[in-house]
């Protein structure tokens, strides 16, 4: 006749342990981490325009309001209040991405015959950009859309008097096919393309003005 031995309280506790242990870690190894998506301002570029050009521009850094000067995906929650989405967000400060993509953009939309941007050399034209909106909206969940919203000063570089040959402030809003961060990423390119469209033709316009009225002096 065999006897079971009692299993001692030490090890009984050490496999407990043991046991608990594992779950424990098979359940951390099951759950990953969220890793941050960045996403790039990638509006396209335009037709190149056709006919002459003339005159330097050169745009200057781009100042954007708080909350949408940092990576982060800003969402509206309220009229008055916003969030920003630790794990999705732009590749770069929005200021900076906005004046890469916007030199571009003016390079082959409009009749200046050189864009640059943070050049020392002479420009006969600046331009100055603020951000005051960049941001998605997911409150109603059936219509999410995203926002963007600049102001733009072009100052002529020669003028001896009033430098500001134009300025506007310019604000869209774009559907999103859903509310993904990849879906608002494509929706404020879209937006995006809408308002450098305007922004390119505005801008020839006030050079041109400008320009005449100067021969006519």
């Amino acid at each position: 006749m065999s006897v079971a031995m009692p299993m001692p309280r030490a090890l009984i506790t050490l496999l407990l342990g043991a046991a608990l242990l594992g779950a424990g870690c098979s359940g951390v190894l099951a759950r990953q981490p969220l890793e941050k998506q960045r996403f790039v301002l990638a509006p396209g570029r335009p037709d190149p325009v056709s006919g002459p050009r003339a005159g330097v521009l050169r745009v200057g850094v781009v100042h954007a309001s708080t909350p949408f000067q940092n990576r982060g995906f800003v969402h509206r929650t309220g009229e008055e209040s916003f969030a920003s989405d630790f794990y999705n967000e732009f590749a770069g400060p929005p200021g900076i991405l906005l004046r890469d993509v916007l030199a571009l953009w003016l390079r082959d939309g409009t009749h200046f015959a050189t864009v640059v941007q943070g050049s020392e050399a002479p420009a006969d034209w600046l331009l100055e950009v603020d951000i005051e909106s960049l941001y998605a909206d997911l409150r109603d969940a059936a219509a999410p859309q995203v926002a963007i919203g600049i102001t733009v000063r072009l100052l002529d570089a020669h003028a001896t008097g009033a430098a500001i040959a134009f300025q506007k402030h310019y604000a869209v809003t774009e559907a999103a096919a859903d509310g993904s961060p990849p879906a608002l990423a494509a929706a404020w390119n879209r937006a995006l393309a809408r308002v450098l469209g305007e922004v390119a033709a505005d801008l020839d316009a006030a050079r041109t003005r400008r320009a005449s009225r100067a021969r006519s002096r």
